[in-house]
Order: C-alpha cells, then structure tokens, then sequence
C-alpha cells in the first residue's frame, strides 16, 4: 500500500471518527455503536479496500495508552478498600466467564475447540467503564459504587489480558502441561509487576527532575509503551506492567508534577483517550465486511443461536455472580473477624449491570493472530463476530437502561461525595484565612492590606457553612487585586492541606483531583504554575 494510500485512508479514518462522534452527540446515542455503523457504511463504499490490521500493530498501538490512562487515575487506597469485591469481579468472576464461555462455545459450535472458546472468553470477560462512568457522575451514583466499577475494570483487564495470552499460545503452539502453564503464569504477574514497579519508579525520579512541559508529556506518552514492550521481552505481562507503572505514577502526581504539566497532561490523555477509542469503533467497522466474508456458512439462524446464547451466558452469569457469591463471601470474613465489607443487594444489582464491554475487548479481539502453526487461526472470524455482538448489545441493552436501573434502586442523586468536596472546600478556605491572620500577626503584611482576600474567601465560608458549593463560587470570585505574589502563596497552603487531607483519607480520589485542577488552575492563570 502506497503512501498516498495510507494518507487517504488516515484522512477518511479521521472523517469518519469525526461524523460519527457528531451523529452520537446530537442523537444521544452510544458513541461507539454508531462508530461501529459508521467505519460498516464506509467500507460498503466502492473503492474504499479491505482493512486488515496486523494483529500485533492493534494490541501495541491501542493498548498500553488506554491501559495506562485508567490505572494512572486509580488510586492506590481505593484498590486497599474494595479488595474483596473487586477481587471477586475482577478475578473470580473474569476466570469465571472465560471458562464458561469456553465450554459452552466448543460444545456448541463445531470444529471450534476449548483453547479457541478460552480465547473469546478472555476477549469478552473485561468490562469497560466509560459509559457507566458517565451515567453515574449524570446522576449521582454512590462513590462506592463507582470506586468498584472502575477499579473492577482496570483489574480485570489484567486478569483476562494474560488468560488471553495463554490461550492464544495455546491454540498456536498447543495447550501447555500443568507446570508448564502455572510456571508461565507466574513469570507473567510477578515479572509484569516487577518491571512495572522500576519503570514506574525511574519515571517518578526521572519526571521530578524535568521543567520542560513538552518533555513531560513526550515522557509521559513513552511510559506505557517502555513498560509494555519492556515486560513483553521479558515474557512478562505487559498489561500488568503498565498498570504497576500507571497506579505508582498516578498516586505521586501531586509530588512530582507542576500545575502546568499536570493539567496539560490530564488534557492530552483525555484527548488521546477518546482518540483510541472513536478510532478502534471505526476500524471494527470497517473490518466487518471482511469478517462477514469469512464467517462459517452455517446458516443465518445457526448464527443468530450462537450469538444469542454467547451474550445470555456473559450477561446473566454477572449477575448471578453478583447476587450470589458475595453474600457467603462476606459473612465468611465477619466470621473470620476481618474488616466488614458488605453492600447492599441494590448496589450488587447495578454493579451487575454495567457489564458494558469496550475499547480493550475490541483491541484484543483484533488482535488475534492471523495464522496458527501455519494454518489461518481457527474461526477467528466467528470469534471477532462474537465480541462484536457483546460489545453492542451490552452498550446499546445496558448502557441505555442503567440510569434506569440505578433510579429504581434508590442509588440516584447520592449526596455523600457533594458533602465530602463541601468540607473539603471548607477547609481550604480556613487555610487560607489562617494564612492571612499569620501574614498580619507577624508584619510581613500590613493590617488590611489583604482585605478584598479575605473578604472573599469569609464570604466563601459562610456560603458553604449555610448551604452547598459551587464550584463557581469557592474561589477568588474575580476580585481584581494587584496581590498576586500572596494569591499564590495561599494557593500552594491549599495545596498541602488538599495533600494532607488526601492522605489521611479523610476525601475520596476524586473530589482530590476536582479540587487539585480548581488550584492548579488558579496557579497557572496568576503566572506560577511550575512544570
């Protein structure tokens, strides 16, 4: 394929990434359903040529940035508070699925065997988060809740990730011996920590010692991929190492970067994450036609059977997993006398149904090999068919009646995280009164000096004393002084005393970094916002 070729082909990519975004935003429908018609209608266009992505560019383009960008917003404490139901979901319930979606696979479809059946399994077991987050943050949803769901997907992405390099190996290279298999299993998690671990450290001391912006985000975007390529010549998990990197490097931000290149960098990855994700829909899409080609002929309602009972299988094995495994679980630990950890069937009841299926499930259906042992890769088409069929009935059935769902179980409008940024807010207020009050006492202000300072930040504490916030609000409120040089001296005592009440725990991750961006913010408009 020529240069001209691939130039057209990235221009019409990005056309259609762009009018299919435009069409989801103004009909309210799932983003990446309509991608996925939009890449089907662009390859059904004469001229346009069959799109066949070579299996390992997909996993290594998309993969680690997508990975890293949701474990670097995970933060540490909150995978050490849900253990137990995140473990439940993220590895009981993903081994789960994959076995039993193996075994119903190779017992229904002929000439496909257990190792092909695991490697759909490991494809559709990962959940993605992406929608549900957005539904919950829309209406509410208790932090719980949302803490699980997202720390649920980074974690099983991991776990499926490195089933699935199992049993891909399996179907090239023929099912392991029983040693052979857990000795190959360790090396993948621990060796995939383990390098994580060292690249998320040289990282830190690495980043902590650059000013230049633009060398922070060039820093920032290598991470994933060192790690990955790093752990995967290692015959280590590269999945599990770039989590490692991206939870250690998101728990320091605060330390290590500037206000500068901490919003630019949130800004760049919440692009590119959108990017990847619009961009795989879009390649599904256009390789449905190819895929349509290759399938079986085994008949349209044959077809039609499998896909009934492959997405039946995913869906309702999540939520009778939810409804009856951790109740024993529990009440296991309460006898145990380990901390209690239980929720609510309501909550067991949403968080069963945002078994959406996402970019990192498109990723590795896509990059199953083409060929095994010499031959074509045993029906990876009917394979790639199967994950397609899951990914959009999970976001069009449950992506649309979650909100739905989360109002009928009385988890809607939840105010405990509004109440917790409120305090928070409060606090920082006080810090900054208690700033001033010092300045004065010791002279290196005169008395008054710093009156339109502290009449806004008295009227923000009484405002939030008396009722709610409004992030609007709780701030300078546009007072226009010539105090710049104090205005960023309250600012970075805001910005420990957010540290402080981070650590202790006393907010949860998210309201920390609502408020960190409110600061560094504030840093960056006044002129001091370090790199």
């Amino acid at each position: 394929m020529s240069a001209e070729t691939l130039a057209l082909l990235g221009l019409a990519l990005g056309v259609v990434v762009i009018a299919g975004s435009a069409v989801a935003s103004r009909t309210g429908l799932p983003a990446p359903v309509v991608l996925v018609v939009f890449g089907l209608l662009a390859s059904l266009v004469p001229g346009v040529p069959s799109l066949n992505l070579p299996p390992d560019l997909v996993f290594l383009v998309f993969l680690p940035p997508l990975v890293y960008r949701a474990s670097f917003l995970t933060h540490p404490r909150t995978l050490r508070r849900h253990a137990t139901p995140l473990a439940l979901l993220s590895v009981g319930l993903v081994l789960t699925t994959a076995l039993t979606v193996a075994l119903l696979v190779s017992h229904l479809v002929p000439g496909v065997g257990f190792a092909q059946g695991l490697v759909l399994g490991a494809v559709v077991a990962p959940t993605d988060p992406v929608a549900a987050s957005g539904i919950f943050g829309r209406l509410g949803a208790p932090r719980t809740v949302v803490d699980i769901v997202e720390g649920e997907s980074l974690v099983n992405d991991a776990t499926a990730l490195v089933l699935y390099a199992v049993a891909v190996q399996a179907v090239v290279s023929g099912p392991p011996t029983v040693l052979g298999a857990a000795g190959g299993l360790a090396v993948a998690v621990l060796g995939g920590v383990a390098i994580g671990l060292v690249t998320g450290l040289l990282v830190v001391v690495v980043r902590t010692r650059i000013r230049d912006v633009g060398l922070q985000l060039l820093l920032s975007l290598f991470t994933p991929y060192a790690a990955y390529v790093l752990a995967e010549k290692a015959t280590a998990s590269g999945v599990l190492a770039v989590v490692t990197a991206g939870v250690l490097i998101g728990s320091r931000s605060g330390g290590i970067f500037g206000s500068t290149a901490r919003l630019q960098t949130t800004a760049f990855w919440s692009l590119l994450d959108v990017v990847l994700n619009s961009v795989l829909f879009v390649l599904l899409g256009l390789e449905i036609r190819t895929v349509l080609g290759d399938l079986p002929p085994d008949g349209m309602w044959r077809l039609t059977g499998y896909t009934v009972a492959v997405v039946a299988t995913v869906v309702s094995l999540r939520m009778a997993w939810q409804l009856l495994v951790p109740p024993p679980v529990y009440w296991l630990r309460q006898v145990l006398g380990r901390p209690r950890s239980d929720s609510s069937v309501a909550e067991r009841v949403v968080i069963g149904w945002t078994g959406m299926r996402g970019a990192i499930s498109l990723a590795a259906a896509l990059a199953i090999p083409l060929t095994a042992d010499g031959a074509p890769f045993p029906a990876r088409a009917l394979l790639l068919f199967l994950t397609v069929a899951v990914v959009l009935f999970t976001l069009l059935a449950q992506g649309t009646t979650l909100p739905f769902v989360l109002r009928r179980a009385g988890l809607a409008n939840d105010e405990s995280e509004a109440e917790q940024e409120r305090d928070a807010r409060l606090a920082l207020a006080e810090v900054a009164l208690a700033r001033l009050d010092e300045l004065e006492d010791s002279g290196e202000l005169p008395a008054g000096g710093a009156s339109p300072l502290r009449q806004v930040w008295e009227q923000t504490r009484s405002k939030l004393q008396a009722s709610g916030t409004d992030p609007d609000d709780a701030g300078e409120g546009g007072v226009e002084v010539d105090l710049t040089t104090l205005r960023l001296d309250l600012a970075e005592r805001q910005s420990r005393e957010l540290d402080r009440l981070s650590a202790t725990d006393e907010i949860a991750p998210e309201v920390a970094r609502t408020l960190r961006r409110e600061i560094d913010l504030q840093q960056m408009r006044l002129g001091g916002g370090d790199s």
